[in-house]
């Protein structure tokens, strides 16, 4: 199998070993990125919460507790570092986490000991609760946008959240720019002045902090017409120089790898050239620049 070096994923494997939303085990995952030709792997499972209001409605369904996911998550850290060894010989199979702004009074602290108590090589940052309440979630959406005053209100509170976010943790990647869209559609505020300002200070904190943009194909899944972010954020962080890289949102094998081409297509329409990879080095972490060609 002739690999290409783009077919890449910095944000995904997320599994049913550690996930209550996911359906296929880690190692399945990591065999299922092998199979398929990809040269880098990165997983990204989710950061714990550390208070029962953050519990997701499934899992307080299924009857988890902070303690389990707390637990679930230090043996997420401890079996990752050992499948890294296992399949160095395979694929570059990366470490890290996705963070939660959750609570957004403590989180930071939270997410820095994290990273440096389990010395994962990179974090993504991403934001699924504003002012606290979980809108990234079908049942909920609905209710945040009403608490929040309309649906423009809460992509800017969103867009606040996550510059405060990287300014404050200066992550490697910054996740599914504008996730908010899976349940929103293309309601027309999404793309008002307003909302354009408060992302463009947004991608200004992703420039100032050297991040790197997750094009994140699990938009595919949901339906939609584009990855996120959508072809207008595109072009402002492009314009910024801000580096793009793919990211497979995997929660199960099938989403393994799903939309990177699609995406590569996506990107080189939209005049993108090249993506940016992390890579292991003997200096830790390092990026390299992959023409999409």
């Amino acid at each position: 199998m002739k690999k290409v070096p783009w077919f890449v994923s910095l944000h995904g494997g997320h599994s049913s070993d550690y996930c209550d939303h996911a359906s296929d085990t880690l190692l399945d995952m990591i065999q299922a990125a092998v199979d398929r030709g990809m040269t880098t792997f990165g997983i990204s499972e989710h950061a714990p919460r550390f208070e029962a209001h953050y519990l997701y409605p499934e899992e307080v369904a299924m009857g988890w507790t902070i303690a389990k996911i707390q637990e679930d998550f230090e043996r997420y850290a401890r079996e990752s570092r050992e499948f890294v060894a296992r399949h160095a010989r395979q694929i570059e199979l990366l470490r890290a986490f996705e963070i939660e702004v959750a609570p957004r009074s403590a989180y930071v602290d939270r997410m820095k000991s994290l990273r440096q108590q389990h010395g994962f090589d990179y974090i993504v940052g991403s934001v699924h609760y504003v002012n606290d309440r979980l809108f990234d979630h079908r049942d909920l959406f609905g209710d945040v946008v009403r608490f929040m005053g309309g649906l423009e209100k809460l992509v800017l509170a969103y867009y606040e959240q996550l510059a405060e976010m990287v300014s404050a943790l200066r992550p490697e990647v910054v996740a599914h720019l504008d996730v908010y869209r899976k349940y929103a559609g293309n309601a027309p505020e999404l793309e008002s002045s307003a909302v354009k300002t408060a992302a463009e200070h947004a991608l200004d904190a992703v420039q100032q902090c050297g991040s790197i943009l997750d094009v994140n194909t699990g938009a595919y899944r949901k339906g939609l017409d584009t990855p996120y972010p959508a072809p207008w954020l595109i072009h402002a962080a492009h314009n910024r120089g801000i580096p793009f890289c793919f990211g497979d949102d995997s929660h199960c094998c099938a989403d393994v790898g799903s939309g990177i081409a699609r995406a590569r297509d996506y990107l080189v329409e939209l005049g993108v050239r090249h993506i940016c990879v992390l890579t292991r080095s003997k200096e830790g972490i390092s990026r390299k620049e992959v023409p999409l060609a």
